[in-house]
């Protein structure tokens, strides 16, 4: 799946292709690329299927995504994903430090039945980390009109 975020003045631009040719889209706050950058990260880098991005692939809408009754239902491994996600976030900007991640995640993780937390190390993280700031510095220097371009196999 390729996944496109197109930088706007005030609004950016998420679009997801499918393999299939099937588009989803939606209009983001000037912000949230960075999370939709982590969800990238952190579902590639540990393989989560059933993640925000494997929705989507699946056929899901980011719009049905955004659906509060869709998103109870989910299933544990999607909010593992957001969980990872917000805390790659955290350590991304510094609100949190990189050997917190680990801890962070696990206790976020255990008060949400049925999420099992896959083995992490520090190097892992550290790796993911890193690229994390390089797609969030690379999407800070994309112009007005310009695309980050990202694909999810």
């Amino acid at each position: 799946m390729e996944i496109i975020i197109t930088k706007g003045k005030n609004r950016n631009t998420l679009i997801c292709k499918r393999k299939d040719g099937t588009i989803t889209s939606v209009n983001l706050g000037p912000d949230i690329p960075y999370h939709d950058i982590a969800h990238y990260v952190v579902e590639k880098g540990f393989k989560l299927e059933n993640g925000f991005y494997g929705k989507v692939k699946s056929g899901m809408t980011i719009e049905e995504l955004s659906d509060k009754k869709i998103i109870q239902n989910l299933g544990s491994e999607t909010w593992l994903s957001e969980i990872m996600a917000r805390n790659l976030q955290s350590i991304g900007s510094g609100a949190a430090k990189t050997e917190q991640y680990i801890e962070l995640v696990n206790w976020e993780s255990k008060n949400i039945s049925g999420i099992r937390v896959p083995i992490m190390n520090l190097s892992a993280i550290e790796k993911m980390k890193s690229e994390f700031d390089q797609l969030c510095k690379k999407w800070n220097l994309i112009p007005e009109h310009g695309e980050l371009k990202l694909i999810l196999e």
